[in-house]
């Protein structure tokens, strides 16, 4: 089976920003050489959600799982996300398309907030 990964930014207006992104895609990518990662935007930026999910059919993909790198669940995951992937779904009916829970409120991400509180220099 051959199925790839697309992480999944909001997409800014501000190009640093998106390049910020796609460091993450490319990190990624190096950290977990034995899957296919890409990486796409929800708005503004491209390529779009749509336009990756187009690519990757064409590469023949099988399955595609997409991982929304949104701390909470706001009008995107709840609305836009998922009828995007319905028409996607019924564009590709023969690949597998899932969307896995976004990054949310973590204790990973607690650890990180508590990584920047010491850079600040706060004693914790």
């Amino acid at each position: 089976m051959k199925q790839a990964v697309i992480l999944l930014g909001h997409g800014s207006i501000r190009e640093a920003a998106n390049a910020e992104v796609r460091s993450m895609w490319q990190m990624m990518a190096e950290q977990l050489p034995e899957l296919t990662i890409s990486g796409s935007f929800v708005e503004v930026a491209e390529p779009t959600l749509e336009q990756e999910i187009d690519r990757l059919a064409a590469e023949g993909m099988d399955r595609i799982v997409i991982v929304p790198m949104f701390l909470t669940r706001g009008q995107h995951l709840s609305n836009g996300i998922p009828r995007i992937l319905d028409a996607m779904r019924q564009k590709y009916s023969h690949i597998q398309i899932d969307l896995t829970g976004h990054l949310g409120i973590d204790p990973l991400l607690a650890e990180i907030i508590k990584n920047r509180l010491r850079e600040a220099g706060v004693a914790i």
